[in-house]
């Protein structure tokens, strides 16, 4: 019976030794290293002759020393039986990594206690992992910013102070002029960018903010220390500033902007997703009033969120039924005022009877993504109204940015151009430049999908950009549309009328068409006439509205 207990109680010894992934050792009741394995020498350095004997406080750094970890340590576990922790323990060469520590108080078969066994596992790799994965999941990939998530740790931690009278300034940051510098320049030169707007606003956010990344080209600062409103406004102010400044990437330069929406903790909003509310309410102000500015919320904004919400509403069920309407302006001959076609313009009277302008449904509609249902409609009334007109007039229907960056358009028009009987010539698509910006490798495809099919490319509102004359090149265009403001200059003495003589004289060279837009006066129309632009629209020609089909039957 003895020599079995003997062997196994060297089977275990010799077990125990062998295991490499754990340090596993023995100690005395005052700490003292009673054995080794060879786990203990991989994890720590020392060899066993090199430690049996000494006190295993060595492991511990000199503070945790002094303040009596190691013994407190072995307190724990003899009245507890076991005791269990994590921390950073240190080997032979002076090292740290961290460590998982098991100790379990040790009782000989009287239930006399004689000392401990000790378990120690290296988790270094494992920690940093663990840190590395919760550093992606609070950081942006790119600026390495706090992220969304990560700023509202920050919040967290700060928020206790509110309930002192602490005060806590939310800034959210939209950039104005992002998109175009992607399209122009390339992603990585727009990715550059916006590391450099990352390093900016940690700059203005300085001690007392932290800067965060929310996705794309939004952003926001958490400014902290209670500041006065004065401080706040200084520091929304130096948002704007500071992305007014030309950002230099190697040969380009981008000039963006940012739009500001300022929100206070606890006043507009004691938790974070009601601050991001009031923030958001308040940024919507600043874009809504000309952007490059900044906005407090106050709780007005509450109201107009509340009409918002009430627009989107009507507008889904709007969209739903086709609950539209199509009003027709027409396109003439300047010299001999025939009508030469119409372009489809959308009106919508809600279900309460009141008329909403185009310029506030149709970008509500756009981030809704209603537009391209919306503007298979348009398009199929205008093309099916159209192909009961007499055969010589054209219609011009414009494009949504949503719809230029969907797929199949080609096929759509084709399909609606096949279903109304309307000949292909006979259409043309009006395209913005803010449009186009937005992906214009994409967009180019796409209108030369189109162009083949033989319909029109119009470019409209030219000039009001930054980039009309690369466009001009870069597009399958058949017309340009001179924006309206230089048109309504042609009355004054500012020169506008050597700027139309540029454009006619662009289009000449591009063998491309030019069209006036809202010509209200006689003056402006000679004044185009002299110039050479023959192809007019405006209320000197005709408001929007219904056509007569009565008068080409009378006419034909």
């Amino acid at each position: 019976m003895a020599k079995k207990s003997i062997t196994s109680e060297l089977m275990y010894r010799l077990l125990v030794q062998s295991v490499k992934d754990y340090a596993i050792y023995l100690l005395a009741e005052d700490g003292t290293v009673l054995n080794w394995n060879a786990g203990a020498q991989r994890a720590k350095g020392y060899k066993a002759e090199e430690i049996v004997g000494k006190n295993y406080e060595c492991f511990y750094s000199k503070k945790d020393r002094e303040q009596g970890v190691p013994r407190r340590n072995l307190e724990l576990a003899r009245r507890y039986g076991h005791f269990a922790t994590e921390g950073w323990r240190y080997r032979q060469d002076g090292t740290a990594f961290w460590a998982s520590v098991a100790l379990d108080a040790i009782h000989d078969e009287d239930g006399d206690f004689i000392g401990f066994a000790k378990v120690t596992r290296d988790l270094t790799d494992q920690r940093s992992s663990e840190q590395r994965f919760r550093f992606q999941a609070l950081h942006d990939g790119l600026t390495g910013l706090p992220n969304r998530v990560g700023l509202g740790e920050h919040f967290e931690i700060q928020f206790p102070q509110i309930t002192y009278g602490s005060r806590i300034a939310l800034h959210y940051v939209d950039l104005d002029r992002f998109k175009p510098v992607n399209d122009m320049f390339g992603h990585l030169v727009g990715d550059e960018v916006l590391c450099e707007v990352a390093r900016r606003l940690e700059t203005v956010a300085g001690l007392h903010g932290v800067a965060g990344r929310l996705g794309g080209d939004e952003f926001a600062i958490l400014q902290f220390n209670s500041p006065s409103q004065s401080d706040i406004a200084a520091m929304a102010n130096d948002i704007v500033a500071a992305m007014n400044r030309p950002i230099e990437i190697g040969a380009h330069t981008a000039n963006i902007g940012a739009s500001v929406g300022v929100a206070i903790a606890p006043q507009d909003g004691d938790e974070i997703p009601a601050l991001y509310r009031s923030a958001d309410q308040a940024l919507y102000r600043a874009k809504s009033e000309g952007r490059n500015c900044v906005r407090f919320y106050d709780m007005s904004m509450n109201e107009v969120a509340l009409a918002r919400s009430l627009l989107e509403l009507k507008l889904r069920h709007a969209a739903s039924t086709c609950d539209f309407q199509l009003a027709y302006q027409p396109l003439v001959d300047g010299r001999s005022q025939e009508i030469l076609g119409y372009e489809a313009l959308l009106r919508w009277v809600d279900q309460t009877g009141v008329s909403v302008s185009p310029a506030e449904f149709v970008p509500v509609a756009e981030k809704l993504g209603l537009m391209p249902q919306i503007g298979e409609w348009v398009l199929r009334t205008a093309c099916r109204d159209a192909a009961a007109w007499a055969p010589h007039l054209t219609i011009a229907v414009n494009l949504s940015a949503t719809q230029l960056r969907g797929e199949g358009l080609a096929d759509l028009v084709g399909s609606i151009l096949a279903s109304t009987g309307l000949a292909a010539h006979r259409l043309e698509l009006e395209i913005t430049e803010t449009a186009i910006l937005e992906d214009l490798e994409s967009a180019s495809g796409t209108l030369r999908s189109v162009r083949d099919l033989g319909v029109g490319i119009a470019l409209d509102d030219f000039g009001t950009g930054f980039s009309s004359l690369a466009l001009v090149r870069a597009l399958p265009l058949t017309r340009i549309k001179i924006d309206r403001s230089f048109v309504a200059d042609l009355d004054g003495e500012d020169g506008c009328a050597a700027v139309v003589q540029s454009v006619i004289a662009l289009c000449r060279g591009y063998n491309l068409t030019a069209v006036a837009e809202g010509i209200e006066t006689e003056r402006q129309r000679e004044v185009l006439l002299a110039s050479d632009c023959l192809i007019h629209q405006g209320f000197l020609y005709g408001r929007p509205g219904p056509v007569e089909i009565e008068d080409f039957q009378r006419t034909a």
